[in-house]
């Protein structure tokens, strides 16, 4: 039985998103062009909300590049200005601390990147309902040295159903490939609080991670 080559893999994996990107670069020229040649405002609004979407999955798979190459410093440096943005057009105001020193395992990072993708998603979709405005704070910091701790707070209506969503199970499964853990609870001053722990270069890490690659 042939097992795959995680190098030959991240060849692959680094080809397909380099032709995403480009494919992204060609939509956006595309559609910055037809704004230039549109008969009214109106179209030209319209147009131009198709154009950040499509600048919105750009960054989104970006950033995603770095955080597969292990880059996770990387990630965060793309990915937040994005959230930023997204924040700001709902009243939301994102900020993210990162340990300057902290370096992850190309496997804990992409996986990493994915959850707090979903995790700041999952915040801006539910948790500050009919335009009310807020914040959202995210701390990645280690532990020790084999060890990582993220936190996701929103100051937004809390959660409901106990943390059974589509959002917070795929979270949780994404946590469990890398050897982690994912929590939730209510925040001290309302809102609410995802913790995300996992191992670091432990043994027992580069086993789960090795399993989550075959």
């Amino acid at each position: 039985m042939n097992h795959p080559n995680p190098a030959s893999e991240s060849i692959l994996v680094a080809e397909i998103r380099h032709r995403m990107s480009n494919g992204f670069q060609i939509l956006q020229a595309y559609t910055r062009r037809q704004i230039t040649r549109c008969d009214s405002e109106e179209a030209a609004e319209k147009l131009q909300g198709v154009l950040r979407q499509i600048e919105t999955v750009a960054a989104q798979q970006s950033a995603l590049s770095e955080a597969d190459a292990g880059n996770f410093a990387g990630f965060v440096e793309t990915i937040h200005p994005l959230w930023q943005r997204i924040g700001e057009e709902a009243g939301i105001t994102v900020q993210v601390n990162l340990d300057a020193g902290i370096t992850l395992p190309p496997t804990a990072s992409e996986t990493a990147a994915r959850i707090l993708m979903e995790a700041v998603t999952n915040c801006v979709e539910h948790a500050f309902p009919d335009g009310r405005g807020g914040q959202i704070d995210i701390t990645i910091s280690a532990t020790d040295a084999y060890h990582c701790h993220c936190r996701i707070a929103d100051d937004g209506v809390g959660m409901s159903g106990h943390g059974t969503g589509d959002g917070t199970g795929i979270i949780r499964a994404l946590a469990e490939t890398i050897g982690g853990q994912a929590t939730w609870a209510a925040g001290a001053s309302g809102g609410t609080v995802l913790s995300l722990d996992f191992p670091v270069n432990l043994p027992e890490h580069v086993e789960a991670m090795n399993k989550a690659t075959v």
